[in-house]
């Protein structure tokens, strides 16, 4: 359909993690001449232990299965505790932050978002069926919908009278590249947006 690209979990490309203890399903990245400005993935936490340094970039984490687990920041003498126990949740911390996981009980699946502090952001929601929400597409690195099972959306952005109803698989990613308004009237998943901040 026009205007919109739906990415297969197939078509994800599997990285390791920085701290080598398991591996990540990158869903999309975007580099320019500074570094990294924003990484959109998803990973097995299949033990406790502690997340990789990404200082210099702010992450949101959204728990996607699993029973859940704890996440604890430390910044000097900054402590934040955030605790993940259901499907959507989800948690925002600098990626400097040393940080500990403890699963609750075994594997758990996550989304994860990073964006560059400097000078990106992110607008990340989380949505369950029935319901519907809008965007504007102006100015934007990126935006897209992370279904985290199959879902049907109804999606409106001009091109087609009473807009058009789309079947995406679990796990899959449609990215937008207009003004949208879509009805969600099957499923859940995690809305990301990023922009610029300045």
């Amino acid at each position: 359909m026009p205007n919109v690209i739906i990415i297969e979990p197939s078509q994800y490309l599997r990285m390791p993690w920085k701290n080598g203890l398991g591996e990540t399903l990158e869903i999309q990245r975007h580099e320019d001449k500074i570094g990294l400005r924003f990484r959109i993935s998803q990973a097995s936490v299949v033990e406790n232990g502690m997340f990789s340094d990404f200082s210099g970039l702010h992450r949101t984490l959204v728990l996607l299965s699993g029973e859940g687990m704890t996440l604890g920041h430390k910044n000097g003498s900054n402590r934040q505790l955030n605790t993940l126990s259901k499907p959507l949740n989800m948690a925002r911390f600098s990626g400097g932050d040393e940080t500990h996981a403890t699963l609750k009980n075994g594997k758990i699946e996550d989304l994860n978002i990073m964006v560059r502090d400097t000078d990106t952001q992110a607008r990340i929601e989380a949505y369950t069926a029935p319901c519907s929400f809008s965007f504007s597409n102006n100015d934007t690195l990126f935006s897209g919908f992370y279904c985290n099972e199959k879902c049907t959306l109804e999606i409106d952005n001009g091109e087609v009278v009473n807009g058009e109803i789309v079947s995406v698989d679990a796990h899959s990613t449609v990215i937008f590249s207009k003004d949208t308004r879509v009805l969600l009237s099957q499923g859940s998943g995690v809305f990301i947006q990023v922009f610029a901040s300045n």
